[in-house]
């Protein structure tokens, strides 16, 4: 499997740092200053994550009030035949998202070795990506649960639907 774009751009800027750290330890550069465009990148890479965790959480409180909604709809008797998704274009939409929540857990995880096997270490880098891999998790599972619930809300609609017309009823 190839690897994401990003962590192909951060893989190779990793070993041009390691290659360019060799070269100031090899003319006499501390190794903490050597280390330095190392740990620049590291810093760079901890902004970039929490704003991603920002954008992640907002879009996992989406989600979670979608859930909230078709919950609260399928609760309710005179809203049951409301909200059907028909075209399954509500659960395609959060098939699309559940992949992507995938695919930057993989991402992350990814970048994670590369700057482990590159020798940088940071505690502040790896507690941003235990946070966001948990948040990305977390989301994908909300997503999961929001399909199921949405299909069920679906079946029973349907289901309503079809015995009032049998029965020779309007639908509510």
């Amino acid at each position: 499997m190839r690897a994401h774009p990003v962590n192909a751009s951060i893989e190779a800027m990793l070993l041009r740092l390691k290659k360019l750290e060799g070269q100031l330890r090899a003319a006499g550069i501390p190794a903490f200053l050597a280390r330095l465009p190392c740990s620049l990148l590291g810093l760079h890479y901890c902004m970039t994550m929490e704003a991603k965790i920002g954008r992640v959480q907002r879009i996992a409180e989406r989600i979670k009030a979608w859930l909230a909604s078709v919950q609260a709809l399928s609760a309710r008797p005179e809203a049951q035949t409301e909200l059907i998704d028909v075209s399954l274009g509500m659960r395609n939409d959060i098939e699309v998202t559940k992949r992507t929540l995938r695919d930057l857990r993989a991402i992350c995880l990814e970048v994670s070795e590369l700057f482990s096997q590159a020798g940088y270490k940071s505690a502040r880098l790896a507690r941003l990506q235990a946070r966001f891999v948990q948040l990305l998790t977390e989301s994908y599972e909300t997503a999961c649960v929001l399909q199921v619930a949405l299909a069920a809300h679906d079946r029973r609609a349907l289901a309503l639907l079809r015995q009032m017309q049998a029965a020779g009823h309007e639908p509510v």
